[in-house]
C-alpha cells in the first residue's frame, strides 16, 4: 500500500490491514495527530503498554531506535515505535549517515513491529519538502504506507464545522460556517476552539447565527499581520509567506495589510532613533500618544536589533512606495504585497 488518502488510511486501519512502516505528514496537523493516534489505538488499545510502545521526539538516538524496532512484543500482537517530527532536511538533526542508518533500520523492521513516522507539529512547505525527505518518502512508499494530509477545501471545512456543531447539539448554516472560516482561517485547531466558544455561549439545541459569530469570534486578521511583520524582521521567509497566504485566504484587504506593516515599522524606527539619541521610550510614547501601546516600542527594540538604521529607513521607503502604488496603479495587489514582503526580508537580513 504505497501512497494513500486519509480516507483510504482509515479504511485499512479499520480492517486491521496494517503495514510495517508508516509516514503520516501534511499541512493539516490536527488530522495528522488524530490519525496517528487512531492507528496506535487500533494497534495497541487506548492505553498502550509501556514495554511495547516506544516514542522518540526531539532527542533522536538512532541506535536506541534500532534496538526498539527489534524488541519482541510481550503479551501483545505488535511492538510499536513512533518517531515524531523528525526533520530529515535539517542536517544538524539528521546527518546523511543518520538518514542512511534510518533507512537501514526500516529495511529490517520485523513483522511484529510497526514503525510510525508522524509529523504532528513539524512545519513543512508542501512545495519544498527537500531531497532528504523525498528520499525517505520514496522509501516508505515502496515498503510501507505514506499518507499526506493537507488542508481541506472551503466546502469540506464548512461541512466539518457543521458536523462539529451538530455533535454538540447545535446548528449552524453553511453561510455562517463560511463566515467562521473567513474570520479564523483554515487552522482546524483555531476553528475548533472558536466553535467551542460559540457552542458554550449559545447553548444546546440553539442555532449559531451571524450575530453570534460577529460578537464572539476572535478575528485573526490583524493578529496575523503582526505575526507577518515579526516573521519579516526575523528573516523567516517561509513563515512570512505562509502567513501571507493565510491572510489572502481570509480575504484580507491589501491596504489593511500594508497599514499594519507600516505602523509596526514606524514603531521600529521611532524606537531606534530614540535609542540612538538617548531619549527614553516613555517620552516617545507620550509625545506620539501611544498610551497603553508603549509596550510596542519596548518590543521594537528587541525585534529589530539585528537591522541597521539605514535598512530601517529604506524599509520605510519601500512601504511608502508600495502604499502609493496600491492607491494609484491598477495591478495585482497580491503581487505588490508579496514583492514588498520579499524586499523587507532582504533588508532585514542584509549585512552592512
Amino acid at each position: 500500500m504505497p501512497e494513500v488518502s486519509r480516507k483510504e488510511l482509515k479504511q485499512s486501519i479499520n480492517k486491521k490491514q496494517f503495514d510495517r512502516i508508516y509516514l503520516i505528514f501534511g499541512e493539516e496537523k490536527m488530522y495528522v495527530k488524530a490519525d496517528t493516534d487512531y492507528l496506535i489505538e487500533k494497534l495497541m488499545g487506548k492505553e498502550p503498554p509501556e514495554f511495547n510502545y516506544h516514542k522518540f521526539s526531539e532527542n533522536y538516538n538512532f541506535n536506541d531506535i534500532a534496538a526498539s524496532v527489534q524488541i519482541v512484543p510481550f503479551m501483545s500482537e505488535y511492538n510499536v515505535v513512533k518517531i515524531s517530527d523528525l526533520d530529515v532536511n535539517d542536517s544538524k538533526i539528521v546527518s546523511k549517515s543518520d538518514l542512511e542508518q534510518l533507512l537501514a533500520i526500516m529495511n529490517n523492521v520485523p513483522d511484529t513491529t510497526v514503525l510510525i513516522l508522524s509529523m504532528p507539529t513539524l512545519k513543512q512547505d508542501p512545495k519544498k519538502l527537500g531531497s532528504a525527505f523525498a528520499k525517505l518518502k520514496n522509501y516508505v512508499k515502496k515498503h510501507g504506507t505514506v499518507c499526506e494530509i493537507n488542508r481541506d477545501t472551503d466546502i469540506s471545512l464548512a461541512r466539518q464545522i457543521i458536523k462539529w456543531a451538530d455533535s454538540r447539539g447545535l446548528k449552524i448554516e453553511q453561510a455562517d460556517a463560511y463566515k467562521l472560516q473567513e474570520y479564523v482561517g483554515y487552522d482546524l485547531h483555531m476553528i475548533k476552539n472558536e466553535l467551542d466558544k460559540l457552542c458554550n455561549y449559545v447553548g444546546e439545541g440553539e442555532v449559531i447565527t451571524t450575530e453570534h459569530i460577529e460578537m464572539l469570534v476572535t478575528k485573526q486578521l490583524e493578529a496575523n499581520i503582526f505575526n507577518l511583520t515579526d516573521a519579516i524582521v526575523m528573516g523567516d521567509s517561509d513563515k512570512a509567506f505562509e502567513i501571507l497566504d493565510t491572510l489572502f485566504y481570509q480575504k484580507a484587504d491589501a491596504n489593511e495589510i500594508i497599514s499594519v506593516i507600516s505602523m509596526s515599522y514606524i514603531d521600529f524606527y521611532r524606537a531606534r532613533v530614540a535609542a540612538e539619541c538617548g531619549v527614553p521610550l516613555s517620552t516617545v510614547a507620550k509625545d506620539f500618544g501611544y498610551g497603553r501601546r508603549e509596550f510596542a516600542l519596548k518590543k521594537a527594540v528587541t525585534k529589530t536589533k539585528r537591522i541597521s538604521t539605514p535598512n530601517l529607513r529604506e524599509s520605510l521607503n519601500e512601504i511608502t512606495e508600495t502604499t502609493a502604488k496600491l492607491r494609484s496603479v491598477s495591478s495585482n495587489e497580491r503581487i505588490m504585497i508579496e514583492s514588498l514582503v520579499a524586499k523587507l526580508i532582504i533588508l532585514a537580513t542584509k549585512k552592512e
